[in-house]
Formats: C-alpha cells, structure tokens, sequence
C-alpha cells in the first residue's frame, strides 16, 4: 500500500463542507501548519478522540453559506472560536486569539484522505490510551 502524497504540492483551490453543504470554507492556497490536538475541550468540541485542523493565512479563506460560532476561554485564557453549521452542527473553522490572522479549517471537512498528516499532537497527554501517534508526529504533553 502506497502513502498519500504529501498535500502542500497538491493543486488548490480546496473546499471543505460541513455535512449538509450549508457552509463551506475554499482555501486558495496551502496551509500554514496543520496540527491535532487531545486536549479535553477539542475532545468535546468534535465528538472524537482528538481535532485535526490546517490552519491558514485568513486571506486564502473564502467562506460561503450560513454560519454560528461559539467563543469559550480556554486553559491558556486566551479565546477560542468555532465556527459551525447552524443546520448541521458540524465545525467548520476554528478562529484563535493567539494566531491574529489565521483560520482554522477541520481537515475532515476536506473529505480528503490524502491530506496531509499532522505535523504535531497538542495535549498528547489527554490522548486516549488506544491512540498511539504515528512514528515521526511530534507530542507537546500541553499546550
């Protein structure tokens, strides 16, 4: 089995959607970093064991449909935005105040199983027991 190719390369634009195709974010260019994370709120937040997310200069982000978001303060006491589907519920975007500029897209909603891999596991700590990460993925036990 052969690995997928490394998506920085790859042609944009790409566009991510929410579930119902409510609310989409097209991204002109590639990410920035792309990172997961453990941590409990992300754990929550998406209903898995972990986030994934590309973040992007907010320039290349174009969004199109209806949208809510919910800010919460986190650990660090910096905020931390969702921006999600009122019709689904699904999180689409991520906004946070410690990167003014920059726009968080859910790599799921990519729908695309070559993207990239994350370059790093935030709060790997909280990680659930099952979830080893892969060879290579730098861990932060925090954030």
């Amino acid at each position: 089995m052969t690995e997928p190719a490394d998506n920085r390369s790859a042609s944009y634009p790409k566009t991510a959607s929410c579930l119902c195709g409510g609310l989409t974010a097209t991204v002109s260019a590639p990410p920035t970093m792309t990172h997961a994370c453990s941590c409990l709120d992300c754990q929550r937040g998406t209903g898995s064991a972990f986030s994934y997310s590309a973040f992007f200069a907010e320039a290349v982000v174009q969004t199109r449909g209806e949208l809510r978001s919910y800010r919460r303060t986190t650990d660090s006491g910096r905020w931390q935005e969702s921006i999600f589907c009122p019709t689904c519920g699904v999180c689409v975007l991520t906004r946070l105040e410690a990167l003014p500029g920059i726009i968080g897209v859910s790599v799921g909603c990519f729908a695309d199983p070559g993207f990239e891999k994350p370059e790093k596991l935030w709060w790997a700590s909280r990680r659930h027991h099952w979830l080893e990460p892969p060879p290579g993925l730098e861990t932060a036990d925090t954030q």
